[in-house]
């Protein structure tokens, strides 16, 4: 199933490349996989307040995904206009539950990596990442194997991330 993943996104745009030591310092953008609904969705910063920006899952067809990159296991985005990389910051997560993930000039949160199947892992993970509907837009959530009841809305889906290299 993987494998098919892999080839939907080659055949919609995102060029893949064997990762290796490459991979930790190459360009790549990410996408949702392994949910039929949001399939290819990109994930795309959005400011929210000073030095702060939610990650947004947005329809492919409208926004491309920002360009990001990693760097001694954190995530970066090359944000447009910013003058350094924003990094990845995913807060404590609460016992059986998920929490907001946000991007912040700087360094972000360590524990990211690709894995052999182009899949964006974060301490060994693929999965754990939630699209959770706020204000009419989904946005990036962490947490694995919360409690339904702990989730922040009944519409919030699971997905894994791929990686295009570009």
């Amino acid at each position: 199933m993987r494998s098919f993943v892999a080839a939907a996104l080659t055949l919609t745009g995102a060029a893949f490349a064997a990762p290796g030591s490459e991979a930790a310092s190459a360009k790549f953008q990410l996408r949702v996989l392994n949910n039929d609904a949001i399939f290819g969705w990109a994930l795309v910063n959005a400011h929210v307040a000073a030095g702060t920006n939610v990650i947004q899952i947005q329809r492919p067809a409208a926004y491309q995904p920002d360009v990001s990159h990693l760097d001694n296991g954190t995530l970066s985005f090359d944000l447009k206009g910013a003058t350094i990389p924003y990094g990845l910051r995913v807060p404590v997560v609460p016992k059986g539950g998920i929490s907001l993930v946000t991007s912040q000039p700087g360094t972000g949160t360590k524990g990211f990596a690709i894995n052999a199947n182009n899949y964006l892992t974060y301490n060994g993970n693929v999965e754990g990442w939630w699209a959770c509907p706020v204000n009419d837009t989904f946005e990036l959530f962490y947490g694995v194997n919360p409690d339904p009841a702990n989730i922040p809305s009944a519409e919030c889906q699971s997905f894994e991330l791929g990686a295009g290299f570009i």
